[in-house]
């Protein structure tokens, strides 16, 4: 049996999603051992970059023609972005974080991509430039979950946002809406939607120096 899209664009992606996992900063986010002052910066540009990635969801959304698909979607996009805010609040008052700070390159550049990609009209291309930020971050959240020491861990609630089953619910029938695009489009649009998919995911991370730059899971920030 043919894999289905996501299979292939996952398996295609593997390496970067391999490199996420094994990076330092996910290691001491789950164990707790992170530096404050680097999930700082972290949520200060991961601030920037939901805002927009919320407004973009629901552009998506007028792109996607059928009702009940519209609908699944419009609601996953409200219930995660609230839950994704609720969540920053929490950390943002628990550090003292300032959020009061301009967009690295690199969270411009990744809110650029999507927004590009439904600029073209296509829901195909632009569901699959959206969907590394939502998948990525459910398989990273899952990954946490079965090794986090999660008592007395101050970053929990990050890990528990990501890995939890509404999310991970939301994140399949995405995944299904993926599939049964790419299964009904023509070649050019399936190749699109995967260079799509493949840009997205490198901005999911991005090597840098670590004692010049913060390295995040989404992003680098600069």
């Amino acid at each position: 049996m043919k894999p289905s899209w996501t299979e292939q664009v996952w398996a295609e992606a593997l390496p970067v999603y391999n490199e996420i996992i094994d990076h330092p900063f996910i290691k001491e986010l789950a164990d707790g051992s992170l530096a404050v002052e680097r999930f700082d910066r972290y949520i200060a540009q991961d601030e920037l970059y939901v805002g927009n990635y919320g407004r973009q969801m629901f552009e998506l959304a007028e792109l996607i023609d059928d009702p009940a698909s519209k609908a699944m979607f419009e609601e996953f996009a409200r219930e995660g972005i609230e839950g994704e805010k609720a969540m920053h609040q929490l950390l943002i008052d628990r550090f003292g974080i300032n959020t009061s700070v301009v967009p690295s390159p690199i969270t411009a550049d990744y809110n650029s991509h999507t927004q590009e990609a439904i600029g073209t009209g296509s829901k195909e291309i632009g569901l699959a430039a959206m969907l590394p930020c939502m998948w990525v971050y459910n398989e990273v959240g899952l990954h946490i979950l079965r090794s986090a020491s999660l008592e007395g861990n101050p970053y929990k609630e990050w890990i528990q946002e990501y890995g939890n089953d509404a999310f991970t619910q939301g994140v399949n029938a995405v995944l299904k809406l993926a599939d049964s695009y790419a299964a009904a489009a023509d070649p050019a649009t399936v190749e699109k939607m995967t260079a799509a998919y493949l840009e997205a995911t490198r901005f999911e991370y991005c090597p840098v120096e670590l004692d010049a730059v913060n390295t995040a899971v989404r992003k680098c920030h600069t």
